[in-house]
């Protein structure tokens, strides 16, 4: 899916730059595009983040269950959330544009809001765990969640001018505070035992997109497209937490959790800037 949208990204990008190129031959750039500018964008986001959380069973087996048999049934545990919801975001930028006639070369920086939040739960109900010895039924429950407040750029911008109307591609750093838990409960009614893990950092990346801005005196509204990649985290976990009083978390002292995030979205915005 991303390298489907990197290279229609770049195709649109590469036919933007053409067509005023061309248009460009036929009358050279009147309106100037070059200086310092500030404005504000808004728009929609659209995640589409990975989330994995798994167990996995260290131990040599217990009795007649293998290793291999055991970590079978925790795969029923393994738990995934893919991002699909679409927010609003909007924030600020600054920038400043070099123009020699139609081309146009700029750097600009934006910090922006971003609601992302998403949560799977699921439940398990009379599991047959050989780990376990009890006559009491075997349940449990998966949970992970996925949040994001914020994310900013810094970018390149590479365009060619058609007089007032300006075609570019764009790319560079991408930054921003992104959250994912997940939690794994297990037990009968005497016991439960959790396993609880959790990443919460600023993680850097990449992005890369294309727009068109339409200028009117020292005023410019315009269309842009992000992708975003902000990279990856992982996390380990052992047994966090007994409630209740019998042998189960000793028995399960051999298993731990591992989970991975990949921060991925999508931004299309509209954009208003005035030139100093």
């Amino acid at each position: 899916m991303k390298k489907i949208i990197l290279a229609a990204t770049a195709l649109v990008s590469a036919a933007a730059m053409n067509t005023a190129a061309n248009a460009a031959d036929i009358a050279p750039a009147a309106y100037d595009w070059s200086g310092f500018y500030f404005g504000l964008n808004a728009g929609a986001a659209f995640n589409s983040s990975n989330i994995e959380n798994d167990l996995r069973y260290t131990g040599e087996g217990v009795g007649p269950a293998t290793a291999d048999e055991i970590n079978d049934i925790l795969g029923d545990f393994d738990s995934e959330l893919g991002g699909d919801d679409a927010v609003f975001t909007g924030g600020a930028l600054f920038g400043y544009n070099w123009q020699h006639d139609s081309l146009v070369l700029g750097v600009e920086a934006d910090i922006n809001y971003v609601g992302f939040s998403e949560d799977r739960s699921r439940d398990f109900n009379d599991i047959d765990f050989p780990l376990i010895e009890t006559d009491e039924e075997i349940n449990g429950s998966s949970d992970l969640s996925f949040d994001a407040n914020w994310f900013g750029t810094i970018r390149g911008r590479l365009g060619f001018a058609a007089d007032n109307l300006l075609f570019y591609g764009t790319g560079g750093l991408a930054y921003g505070h992104m959250e994912a838990s997940a939690e794994v409960e297990v037990g009968d009614v005497d016991e439960t035992v959790s396993y609880e893990a959790s990443t919460d950092t600023t993680n850097w990346g990449w992005t890369v997109g294309a727009g068109m801005e339409y200028g009117i005196d020292n005023w410019s509204i315009g269309l842009e497209y992000l992708f975003v990649d902000l990279g990856s985290a992982e996390w380990d976990s052992d047994l966090q937490e007994t409630v209740g009083d019998s042998d189960i978390s000793a028995a399960l002292a051999d298993i731990e959790g591992e989970g991975e995030v990949d921060y991925q979205f999508s931004v299309v915005r509209a954009t208003a800037k005035i030139r100093f």
